[in-house]
């Protein structure tokens, strides 16, 4: 028993791999010898319907029928060929366009438009640069120009403000000596003067009475001022309280019309003064014109 086992045989891995190939090569040979090729029963049947695919640039509104080739899109055919060509372009679209197809020519129109409006909105890094540098000197410019403004406005206005000040203090020099003639004057040379005014005036109110207030029997007293040059004349008159009627007061200014001009100032009262202001109250009553110092 002991001795059987000791000369019983061993299989190795050489062995094993040997008989592999052996059974590999058996197959293909099998399979080589085997197999035969043989004309088809079909050769000369009709191929079968097919269509042709292809990629559309555009697209057509309505669905078509009777294809004659396929794409992504409906398209409809165009042209003047007698038989179907498929269509071509030298470059494809990623999307159709939504139209019906354009001729070469318009093609080309349109190519030559978007080119135009992408030159219009689409700038290149250099001229982007530079607009903007162009904006910025811009903005700074228009800047210095607003500051050149409000400095020369500021120089403007001092240079005016100086003028009048100049001109005011020329007129404050060039001012008359006013005199006003009232109840209260006390001086002699003014008083004396006053006096030959009021004779005048008086004596040419009554010899002017007018007419419509005496048919009327119209009573009624007013304020005047007036105010006399050194020569006599009247330079302004106005009339501070009115007497109520038109009549009186269109009276009273015709009445100083007609008694100028006045006296001329004497030399005294020259060197006191170059204007006078004479504020009286005009009284007509019963046909009879007299002027007062007073109110009442």
């Amino acid at each position: 028993m002991a001795q059987s086992q000791a000369i019983r045989p061993r299989i190795s891995a050489s062995d094993r791999l040997g008989f592999t190939l052996f059974l590999a090569l058996t197959l293909h040979a099998i399979l080589v010898l085997g197999v035969g090729f043989t004309q088809s029963e079909y050769s000369n049947a009709e191929p079968l319907p097919s269509l042709d695919i292809i990629l559309a640039n555009t697209k057509s509104l309505e669905p078509v029928e009777n294809a004659d080739f396929l794409a992504q899109t409906d398209q409809s055919g165009g042209g003047k060929a007698d038989e179907k060509a498929r269509p071509g372009a030298p470059v494809s679209a990623p999307t159709p366009v939504d139209q019906k197809g354009l001729a070469d020519r318009d093609r080309d129109e349109l190519r030559k438009q978007q080119l135009a409006i992408s030159d219009l909105y689409f700038l290149t890094q250099a001229e982007s640069d530079s607009i903007t540098r162009q904006k910025k000197q811009q903005r700074a410019k228009d800047s210095k120009s607003r500051q050149t403004s409000k400095a020369e406005q500021r120089e403007s206005k001092i240079a005016r403000l100086q003028a009048e000040i100049r001109q005011m203090t020329v007129d404050y020099a060039r001012r008359p000596k006013i005199i006003t003639l009232t109840a209260s004057t006390r001086k002699a040379v003014e008083a004396s003067y006053l006096a030959s005014w009021v004779k005048k005036i008086e004596h040419t109110g009554n010899l002017n009475y007018p007419s419509e207030a005496r048919l009327k029997k119209l009573d009624g007293r007013l304020r005047m001022s007036v105010r006399i040059n050194a020569a006599g004349e009247v330079l302004d008159m106005q009339i501070t309280s009115s007497s109520g009627t038109s009549v009186l007061d269109e009276a009273a200014r015709q009445i100083l019309r007609m008694a100028q001009p006045f006296a001329p100032f004497s030399e005294e009262l020259k060197e006191r003064a170059d204007q006078i202001v004479i504020i009286r109250t005009w009284d007509f009553k019963s046909n009879r014109f007299r002027t007062k110092s007073g109110v009442s």
